[in-house]
Order: structure tokens, then C-alpha cells, then sequence
């Protein structure tokens, strides 16, 4: 009877938005009792309320194990959790850590892995390690016969163009000869025509950045990625000293915001 006036007493205190009360009240019941799904559930909800993202993301990991969600519902729930917790990491270290501890398939999803390196690289993280992070995913990605979402794609298209600036880096002949293969693989992917612009830019290889970059600005869905494609064609114009083309794709970016 005490522990079931403890769990009405933390549900009341949740609808009331006393996040911290209820989960104050969560505390007082016995292990095996705070383990019940029923408490967990509360706990999930509780530790959310009061942006604990770090214990929501532990029940709600345990309540998947329990089953409690179908697999769809927890996967999307876990993944949302993982993506705030990312975004309110402030500490390379810590991110690190938090990457080296989430389950396998959280790592895989190319919208978590495209934040995760994305956030290591706005703390000051090692490019290298960034791409390490980036490279099963991103092969993993190549070799689907139906491929991913435009977004998927996107987000990481602009992590791994991010993490390409270090051309001095032992690994960035490997990447740059990476993208070659995978942008002649797939000649009209315009995300591939874009990434393999941008790394050639970044390598001087300027006839083929041109090239690849013309190209994609054709076919980018997003604008983000067509303005940076537009002003990158635009400073090649002005490095062969061609003022009217530069003007004009100057002129493109313009309008894209």
C-alpha cells in the first residue's frame, strides 16, 4: 500500500509539473519496485520534465530492454534522447565518453553519428577522430542498394565536409581518394558531386572542384548546401581572375540567402 501511494504521489506530482519532486518520491521506493515499468515509465517522463537527459536516456534504455515500447517507438525515443543529450554536451572528453557508451545501434544511425562528430569538431576535437566516428556509417550508407533519406544524406554530407579542413592529416589522401570513388560511382548523386567538390577545393585541385561543383549546385535539395557550393564557385572564378562568372555566382548564392 506505501509503495503504490508512493507511485500515484510521484504520477500527481509529474502532472503538476514538479518534475523534481516526483522523481524525489520515485527515490523513496524500494530497487525492485523502482524497477517496475510502471515506476520507470514515470522516472522517463520525470527526468525529461526536468531536462535530466542523461538518467532519462538510462530508463529509457532499460524500459527497450524490458520491451515496454515496440521496437520503432524506442529506437525513435532513444534517438531523440542521444541527439539532446549530444547538443548539451559542452566537453570533448565527456562527448567521447558518452559516444563510447551508447549501444551499437545508436552509433549506426547516420543522424546521431553526423551530430556526434559534428558537436566533437565544435569543441575542438581531432578532425581524425571525427572521421573514424563518421567512416562506418558513411560506408555503411555507399553500400544500400535503396540508399538513405535526403536528410540522412545531407547531415552527413555536411559533418564529413566539416571534418576535411586538416588536408595536412595522415589520413586525408585516403578520404580524398574515398569520395573520388564514391562521387565516380555514383556520377549523378548531386550530395557526392558537392562532398567531392568541397575536398577538392580544399586540396587545390581547382579544375575538378569546378567541375564537381557545377555540377552539383544542379541538383542540391537543400539551399544551405547550394549557397556554400555558389560562393565556393564564385572565390574559384575569382582565383582565375574570371570577374563575370564570379560576379554571377555571387549573385546565385545572394539569392539563396
Amino acid at each position: 500500500l506505501i509503495e503504490g501511494l508512493h507511485l500515484r504521489a510521484s504520477r500527481w506530482l509529474l502532472d503538476d509539473r514538479d518534475a523534481q519532486g516526483s522523481l524525489e518520491r520515485l527515490a523513496q521506493l524500494p530497487g525492485a519496485v523502482a524497477r517496475r515499468t510502471v515506476a520507470m515509465r514515470i522516472q522517463l517522463k520525470a527526468a525529461r520534465l526536468a531536462g535530466q537527459t542523461a538518467r532519462a536516456l538510462d530508463t529509457a534504455l532499460l524500459l527497450a530492454k524490458h520491451r515496454a515500447f515496440s521496437a520503432s517507438a524506442a529506437q525513435s525515443l532513444v534517438r531523440s534522447l542521444v541527439l539532446d543529450l549530444i547538443a548539451r554536451t559542452h566537453d570533448a572528453r565527456a562527448l567521447e565518453k558518452l559516444w563510447q557508451g551508447l549501444p551499437p545501434v545508436q552509433r549506426a544511425l547516420p543522424e546521431v553519428v553526423a551530430q556526434a562528430a559534428t558537436r566533437w569538431l565544435e569543441l575542438g576535437g581531432d578532425p581524425v577522430r571525427a572521421r573514424a566516428w563518421l567512416q562506418p556509417v558513411w560506408e555503411a550508407m555507399l553500400s544500400e542498394a535503396s540508399g538513405r533519406s535526403l536528410i540522412d544524406r545531407q547531415k552527413m554530407v555536411q559533418a564529413l565536409e566539416m571534418s576535411m579542413k586538416d588536408v595536412s592529416s595522415g589520413d586525408a589522401r585516403a578520404w580524398l581518394a574515398r569520395i573520388e570513388s564514391a562521387q565516380q560511382a555514383r556520377p549523378n548523386d548531386a550530395h557526392l558531386q558537392y562532398l567531392a567538390g568541397m575536398v577538392y577545393l580544399r586540396h587545390q585541385l581547382w579544375g575538378k572542384a569546378h567541375n564537381a561543383l557545377g555540377q552539383a549546385v544542379k541538383g542540391l535539395p537543400d539551399a544551405g548546401l547550394q549557397r556554400r557550393a555558389w560562393a565556393a564557385l564564385a572565390e574559384l572564378a575569382e582565383q582565375r581572375q574570371d570577374t563575370a562568372a564570379a560576379l554571377q555566382a555571387w549573385k546565385q548564392a545572394a539569392q539563396l540567402g
